[in-house]
């Protein structure tokens, strides 16, 4: 064969080498109850995420494309609310997104089998899964949101609870049809997982069929329900090391032999305040009586925090997100809401969870009585 047309040849076949690699995503939404405002995408792999913006006007379809990288999940987040949608993708196919923006959780993406099985289920489930949108106030207006969003939570909790129970129970029987596909280990992820009892997502996923075992989902969804049970009342505290504002070195051992509270919070989140978590009074009262109060705070620069600490007549030990430390601490502990306390007794094990001050307090005074 002459060498020019050699060369040709290995010219073109390295193109069509570089066009397979080179991965093209194309998502389209057409969605009602949307007024003008930015999307931000977050394309997503393994090891690399990718943030893009697109301008969404009633009426017109807008198209999010990315043209380079290799991703399988892209979210998108609407400007005004909390809620995203995440689309799972595949190369080169185009995907829809319709339906009501007020109601994120009953949107219909279509284009691959996950999300034509995802919305399938969703459809299935509309008439709960609206509910539950509006009883937990998510589809309020922006201006009526905040407190009003929380007393309407607060409100309907039997209700909501009934309702997510009805839906795990869907999210079973939807499942045990379709054990194969990566749809079911989505389901178990999201109506299934108990983040303070993962016994029920393990024995579902027991269910699925082997080779579900390579994906992402599934990889990830085992991780978090190993967390999870090592972060189970009962368990004992994951180890730790954190360096707080002044410079001093902490771990869960440095606590031994004290009632230790530890709370994640950050300087943006609302209900984080500590007179909100009654942790000024805690420290206050328990703080000769052997219990320590450590805060994790996602904040990142320690001069700020020592600051607005110079302020308070309390003395506060914590601890904030320089270097990534307090990120890799509320991994360990599974933490997926702020605020988050957790009660370690003298031992070192987990005695309670919670969001709430008053249930903490309690629960410190009945573990002080055992002394």
């Amino acid at each position: 064969m002459p060498l020019k047309k050699l060369y040709i040849i290995s010219c073109v076949a390295w193109l069509l080498c570089a066009c397979g690699e080179k991965a093209t995503y194309r998502v389209e939404l057409d969605l009602s109850n949307l007024e003008t405002q930015n999307l931000y995408a977050v394309f997503e792999s393994d090891d690399h995420k990718q943030v893009d913006t697109a301008v969404y006007r009633p009426g017109k379809p807008v198209q999010i494309t990315r043209d380079e990288g290799q991703f399988d999940q892209l979210t998108v987040y609407f400007e005004n609310h909390k809620e995203g949608i995440t689309i799972y993708l595949e190369p080169g196919r185009k995907i829809t997104v319709t339906g009501d923006a007020r109601y994120p959780l009953t949107l219909q993406v279509r284009g691959t089998r996950t999300n034509d099985l995802l919305s399938d289920f969703r459809k299935q489930a509309a008439t709960l899964l609206k509910e539950k949108t509006e009883l937990s106030g998510a589809a309020l207006p922006e201006a009526d949101a905040g407190r009003a969003a929380e007393a309407s939570r607060a409100e309907h909790l039997p209700r909501l609870a009934n309702i997510d129970h009805e839906l795990a129970q869907m999210a079973e029987n939807f499942i045990h049809k379709h054990p194969k596909d990566e749809a079911s280990a989505i389901l178990i992820r999201d109506y299934i997982l108990d983040p303070e009892d993962p016994t029920r997502a393990e024995k579902m996923i027991g269910t699925l069929s082997p080779k579900l075992e390579n994906t992402r989902t599934l990889r990830n969804l085992r991780a978090y329900c190993e967390r999870a049970m090592h972060t189970m009342v009962g368990a004992k505290a994951p180890d730790f090391s954190l360096r707080n504002v002044y410079g001093a070195t902490f771990t869960r051992d440095s606590f031994a032999g004290r009632n230790l509270v530890l709370a994640f919070t950050a300087a943006w989140c609302d209900l984080c305040k500590t007179e909100k978590l009654l942790l000024d009074k805690i420290q206050a009262d328990f703080s000769r009586q052997d219990v320590a109060v450590a805060l994790v705070s996602l904040d990142e620069a320690p001069s700020d925090v020592r600051s607005q600490m110079r302020t308070d007549t309390t003395h506060w030990n914590v601890f904030t997100d320089s270097a990534g430390q307090s990120i890799r601490v509320l991994e360990a502990y599974n933490v997926n809401a702020l605020p988050r306390c957790f009660l370690i007794d003298r031992s070192g094990t987990i005695v309670l969870k919670t969001d709430n001050g008053i249930e903490l307090r309690r629960a410190l005074e009945a573990l002080l009585k055992k002394k």
